[in-house]
């Protein structure tokens, strides 16, 4: 396969320091937050990031300080895939930002430019790039701008790939002051949400056609394609003697957090007009995947993967039912002819009757089944401690009914969540849930089981574990379980910790053991596709597999980590990040139960092999160190032999 050209992306990285405040301080107070955390961020950061998950080879060209941000933010972007090659480091601090979070959604952000906008200028304020970011740049399949950097950088660039006949996307957000027309010019799509476009052309922007008005403006600029977001209303693209393409929102189930979705949108589009899609197939692309950016918390964190977004397009294929603006703004101005003016009807996304196959959806063939409309699912969890908590809390941002069983009283926690909770097997088994998700440790999920009343349960319910060795529980399932009973072995390799504020990226690892045809099958895809939405890295595996991989890295590190937090480690003045790391993975051992190491060791078969080898590994390094200091002592003493003198 020809290696595909890169998209790069030249803009702003930033720190930035998420705080929670009921309100905002008056002068001269201090208030305390809620809660507070520092992510990787920045316009182009998010946009790189966003590209690379997408599986698409992306290069980010930015500045950073030499300070610890810029190792956060170097951190974060090369997690997501991001090539780092042309990121440089000089004097000014790494751009930061505080965004104070408050109720109802609202928030006030103070930026700091610092290196973003520390870029070398001329006197007559050139900005000149290195020869090695040219070159990248004559060789791109497209090139990403913001304007959170100055100008003058966005201009070399925009140059440099104009003259190679690269594409330029550019976000319009970042600033406020206009855009310098010589820019205009070698821009060949222009991103806007409507209060950046009525801002650069002093009109109004409040309807569509308001927006498709204001949008022929901007081609009179010199731009080529203009593309607007309008958040929940949707995007509009406007091409030179083309009609306008309206792509309806792709609505997520629920909204935690808009951050990041405008730079993932274009990003998305991006990387899809680079694959030469179709101009209504790259919005419905960019639309699904900024679907998934508001539903956790953060902008990078919550980007998806290709994979899930391909899957959620397979969910929402037809496009005859997507609500089409009214009339009155279906008529748009398409050219500006002197006193007259021409109409053009604006299209639909895609008439799916006019073609057999979307191109986004040939390369997900193996995704199963197409669904209109995702119905809700009730989902019984039984044992309703941290973990099944964490996980029902997620179902029910999803629109999912839970109900709970636990012998401990978790009522209080159930009522806040809106979980129906039960302390007795009966009522709820009585429940009749679609699904029953044992959320049990390993070393009492046969006793549980054997425990419930499965005769109250429907006879073909789907059953579902969660537990760290796989082919333990399917083998006691299948021996346990009815046989029209349906069995799903997962396991959601993150917990409250690591999936706190996010699943994007994090494994979740499953085998379907026993599903039915039809609308067995159709259930099990609805579940997963829970996991799927929330951006996690879907890894189908049989369960023999998963062991196997699983004693290798995840019994292998709670061993190290126990190991550690039995020498009592403790901080020091001069710790360094190695250090450090280990003193959180000890932590991490003293975190989880015994019973659950203790279960990882007896129930997967590979684990005592893995102990062996790390005994092994110990005494080789033993050997390697005192057969090193033996034989520097006795080259020590045979030195200190000869220099003795020999006296008579």
């Amino acid at each position: 396969m020809a290696t595909r050209p890169p998209l790069v992306v030249v803009g702003s990285v930033s720190a930035d320091i998420y705080v929670e405040v009921e309100r905002l301080p008056s002068s001269g107070e201090t208030i305390a937050a809620s809660s507070g955390q520092t992510l990787a961020g920045g316009r182009g950061a998010n946009q790189a990031a966003c590209a690379a998950r997408l599986s698409y080879p992306t290069y980010f060209c930015g500045q950073v300080g030499p300070d610890a941000n810029a190792i956060l933010v170097k951190d974060a972007l090369a997690s997501a895939g991001v090539r780092l090659d042309h990121v440089k480091s000089v004097e000014a601090p790494t751009g930061h930002a505080v965004v104070m979070l408050q109720p109802g959604g609202k928030k006030s952000v103070i930026n700091v430019g610092g290196a973003n906008v520390a870029w070398p200028m001329s006197e007559n304020s050139v900005c000149r790039l290195t020869g090695n970011i040219e070159q990248l740049i004559k060789r791109a399949g497209g090139v990403l701008l913001q304007r959170e950097i100055p100008d003058a950088v966005n201009l070399e660039a925009a140059n440099i790939a104009k003259s190679a006949n690269v594409p330029v996307i550019m976000d319009a957000g970042g600033a406020d002051s206009p855009i310098p027309k010589e820019l205009l010019k070698c821009i060949t799509v222009l991103s806007f949400n409507e209060t950046e476009l009525g801002r650069l052309t002093a009109m109004s922007t409040n309807s569509l056609g308001e927006v498709l008005l204001a949008a022929t403006k901007v081609q009179e600029m010199g731009v080529k394609e203009v593309l607007v977001e309008m958040g929940k209303n949707g995007s509009v693209l406007v091409r030179d003697k083309e009609p306008p393409i309206y792509q309806p929102a792709t609505l997520a189930p629920v909204v935690v957090d808009t951050r990041g979705a405008s730079e993932t949108f274009t990003a998305a589009y991006a990387v899809a007009l680079i694959e030469l899609q179709p101009p209504a197939e790259a919005l419905r692309f960019a639309a699904a995947s900024a679907s998934f950016c508001v539903r956790n918390e953060g902008a990078m964190p919550s980007m998806p993967e290709r994979s899930s977004v391909l899957q959620l397009l397979k969910e929402y294929p037809v496009v005859e039912k997507y609500s089409i603006p009214n009339e009155e703004d279906c008529c748009v101005l398409k050219y500006r002819r002197g006193e007259g003016a021409e109409t053009e009807r604006i299209t639909a996304p895609i008439d799916v009757s006019t073609r057999e196959v979307n191109t986004f959806e040939e390369q997900v063939s193996g995704i199963q089944g197409t669904r209109k409309v995702m119905e809700k699912l009730k989902i019984g969890i039984v044992g309703f401690g941290n973990f099944g908590q964490f996980l029902a809390e997620r179902f029910c941002r999803h629109g999912h009914r839970v109900v709970a069983f636990s012998r401990s009283d978790y009522n209080d926690v159930a009522h806040r969540m809106g979980v129906s909770f039960h302390r007795d097997a009966n009522g709820f088994c009585d429940e009749h849930p679609d699904v029953v998700m044992l959320c049990t440790s390993i070393l009492s999920t046969e006793s549980v089981l054997r425990s419930l009343p499965l005769e109250r349960l429907k006879c073909d319910t789907l059953f579902v574990d969660v537990l760290s060795v796989k082919e333990f529980a399917k083998q006691l399932l299948l021996r346990i379980l009815p046989p029209q009973v349906d069995v799903l072995c997962t396991h959601p390799m993150f917990g409250p910790k690591s999936g706190r504020t996010s699943w994007a990226g994090l494994p979740f690892v499953y085998e379907k053991v026993r599903i039915g045809e039809g609308a067995s099958m159709d259930r099990c895809t609805r579940f997963l596709d829970i996991f799927a939405s929330e951006g996690c890295k879907m890894v189908e595996m049989p369960c023999k597999d998963h062991d196997v991989h699983a004693a290798g890295s995840q019994f292998i590190t709670h061993t190290v980590s126990r190991i550690l937090g039995k020498l009592n480690l403790e901080t020091t003045p001069m710790d360094t990040r190695g250090y450090e790391t280990l003193l959180k993975l000890a932590e991490n051992g003293d975190a989880d139960s015994f019973d659950l190491y203790y279960g990882l060791f007896v129930y997967n078969p590979n684990a005592v092999e893995e102990l062996q080898r790390l005994e092994r590994a110990f005494e080789c390094l033993k050997e390697q160190l005192f057969g090193q200091l033996h034989q520097t002592v006795g080259e020590r003493a045979s030195l200190t032999a000869k220099r003795i003198p020999v006296t008579h």
